[in-house]
């Protein structure tokens, strides 16, 4: 199923080939707005807001970035969208409003107010206009100039948004907002008395001994908002769900799963998936009676207390940009009738008894359709001739159907289908340039990191009878501490480069047997699936993934991968599996380290304190128990006998302490 069938092929040299187009530069797209020389400004205006903050103010009106862009639920917003804190703002994408309305600012005066808890209404406002002074009647407030020409006035009148049509007036409404106070000396950051004005998305301050054009200086409203709000442990859905756990499931497999699904009760099922070519194979008649079987299933996931991360690909040849791949790209002219099938797939499927949230577009949309079949599971946006590696096709996906997706659903969250990551783009020395690592790269640079909410990757690596962490030393990524770390890494760089901070989600992982060999089971694999089933969703734990997905439930699985066998009955990693996600649900990590070959990991779960530990080269230590333990348990979750000094080595082990 995975293009891992083919690392050790032909076809493996032939997808890391580098050509002079994929060594060029990329096409010019909207850039980031970076600070390399401010000390202490290390993000980026994202590509989504630089044009807005450039035309409407930049510095003296935004500020400077103070973070990544993030997901946000205002007051009153009923599911989150994507924002960038900058100093004196909050800067929001609204992916369902039109252009130019589509990117918005916050409220941020309004809200500081109702933090310091001050109420705007409570002095009844002023009697009435004063000569000279700006009125605003939906207040009762007057906007006044400080000195001849200079002061709150003339500095509300002199800026705006630039929005063609608007009027001066309205310019300025739409950038400040109204006045919610009358001009009053209040006590400034060294408790100086400031003349200072209050309006719905800013705070006016009056300097006079500054220059003429700084004696207004609009407020850090931005930073004292952010940095006022209550801390938020993690990161939060539409579920609330706090479980890293999952499996994936085979589509038509969900039924023979059903009692061991039950008993391990994970977090999180991929499923894969809803084919667009079987509903819509001729343009616009859609026979969702198609479906039966996946509702019965979707139902069956939901019912077992789990929560669907459903895949969407397979492009109708109708609709296809390169005939015959239809695990391809759309072509341009069919965009609109995909984005018209996610949004009446979305309208469906949200609703009882599905509730599905998670909504994943193509699966390893990395692979390049000009070196595949095209029929393949995954795949395969990429096309290895481009210098972006079609990464700006995926964008253009995701900005037709991001919008409509919203729109049927609000809190439904767009998955930018798992990434396969064949290699590193950014490794010197390789024996050949790696194309397949600028396709992320290029749906950014194409704008398209306002479209989706989460970004997923896959990590697999290849069991060997050796008692060397298999991840760690996994040689295409063995420079970035292994798959699942290094890749995080690297995606988590690259969206700092493009001002962007979306979750991470591991959404296909495992420990696979190479080509089902039938020498792996005597020599000890299933057990080393086991042992490594730990290592991976602790690790997981540790890099703050949303999920972590076990590739698969149902056995015997890519390459031997399943927690069941063949017969649909528990294997060793099962077992841990099982074990593991009792421990890890509303876990929280609290800190860990790797000295030497020792790895170890501290977490919280149910008021109950945790510590696994592990060597990575099969070496021992004796270290002294944690303060207070109470239970040691092996990888599979057997009681082992409690000490004073605990023997580790390359089995993991797990001890509890406290109540």
């Amino acid at each position: 199923m995975r293009i891992m069938r083919l690392i050790f092929a032909p076809l493996a040299a032939l997808l890391l080939l580098g050509t002079p187009a994929a060594a060029a530069p990329l096409p010019q797209q909207p850039q980031p707005i970076c600070f390399p020389g401010v000390p202490g400004v290390d993000d980026c205006i994202a590509p989504t807001f630089a044009a807005y903050w450039r035309s409407n103010g930049g510095l003296p009106v935004f500020g400077y970035p103070i973070a990544p862009v993030e997901l946000y639920t205002p007051e009153g917003a009923s599911a989150p969208f994507d924002v960038q804190w900058v100093e004196r703002n909050r800067l929001e994408y609204h992916p369902t409003n039109p252009a130019p309305y589509n990117v918005q600012i916050g409220r941020v005066g309004a809200e500081r107010l109702a933090q310091l808890g001050r109420d705007h209404w409570a002095d009844g406002g002023e009697d009435g206009p004063l000569p000279g002074c700006l009125w605003f009647e939906e207040t009762r407030h007057n906007v006044c100039d400080q000195a001849p020409g200079l002061g709150f006035k003339s500095y509300w009148e002199s800026n705006g948004l630039r929005i063609p049509g608007m009027s001066r007036f309205e310019q300025s409404l739409a950038l400040f907002g109204l006045p919610l106070t009358t001009a009053n000396p209040e006590p400034g950051p060294d408790g100086e008395l400031i003349m200072t004005q209050w309006f719905e998305r800013a705070r006016f301050e009056w300097h006079p001994e500054n220059p003429d054009e700084y004696k207004v200086l609009l407020g850090l409203l931005g930073r004292e908002v952010r940095d006022a709000l209550p801390a938020t442990p993690g990161w939060r859905g539409p579920t609330d769900l706090r479980q890293v756990l999952g499996v994936e499931i085979n589509r038509g497999a969900v039924a023979a799963v059903a009692g061991p699904l039950a008993e391990l009760r994970p977090g999180w099922v991929r499923y894969n998936g809803i084919f667009w070519d079987e509903v819509e194979p001729r343009r616009g008649e859609r026979r969702w009676e198609a479906l039966a079987g996946v509702e019965a299933e979707l139902a069956a996931i939901r019912a077992a207390g789990a929560e669907p991360m459903l895949v969407i690909r397979g492009a109708p040849g109708w609709a296809q940009e390169a005939a015959g791949k239809v695990c391809g790209p759309i072509r341009a002219e069919a965009l609109p009738d995909f984005a018209a099938f996610m949004g009446e797939l979305v309208a469906r499927y949200s609703q009882p008894p599905y509730n599905v949230k998670y909504w994943e577009l193509g699966n390893e949309p990395d692979a390049p359709f000009d070196l595949l079949a095209g029929f393949e599971p995954f795949g395969c946006w990429g096309d290895s001739r481009q210098p972006d590696y079609n990464g700006d096709a995926y964008a253009a996906m995701l900005k037709a159907v991001y919008p409509v997706i919203k729109a049927a659903d609000p809190e439904a969250q767009v998955i930018l289908g798992g990434l396969l990551l064949e290699c590193d783009p950014e490794l010197a020395g390789q024996a050949r340039p790696c194309g397949m690592g600028r396709f992320f790269e290029g749906v950014l640079a194409a704008g398209g990191g306002a479209f989706f909410d989460m970004l997923a990757y896959h990590s697999y690596t290849y069991w060997g009878p050796v008692t060397t962490d298999w991840d760690v030393g996994f040689p295409p990524w063995a420079h970035r501490g292994g798959a699942l770390r290094g890749k995080a890494d690297f995606l988590k760089r690259v969206m700092r480069r493009y001002g962007i901070n979306k979750p991470l989600i591991m959404n296909e992982g495992g420990l696979l047997c190479y080509r089902s060999d039938p020498a792996c089971g005597p020599g000890g694999f299933y057990e080393a699936q086991a042992n490594y089933l730990v290592r991976l969703f602790v690790r997981s734990l540790a890099e703050d993934l949303v999920a972590s997905i076990w590739f698969t439930l149902n056995g015997p699985g890519f390459q031997d991968s399943g927690l069941l066998d063949g017969q649909q009955q528990p294997r060793p990693a099962y077992s841990a599996a099982r074990f593991m996600s009792g421990l890890l649900a509303e876990a929280q990590y609290e800190g860990g380290s790797v000295e030497g070959s020792l790895e170890r990991h501290r977490f919280r779960s149910g008021g109950r304190s945790f510590e696994a530990f592990w060597t990575n080269d099969g070496s021992s230590y004796s270290l002294p128990a944690p303060e207070g333990a109470r239970t040691i348990y092996s990888a599979t979750g057997e009681q082992l006998p409690l000490a004073a000094v605990l023997t580790v080595g390359f089995e993991p082990i797990i001890v509890e302490s406290g109540g």
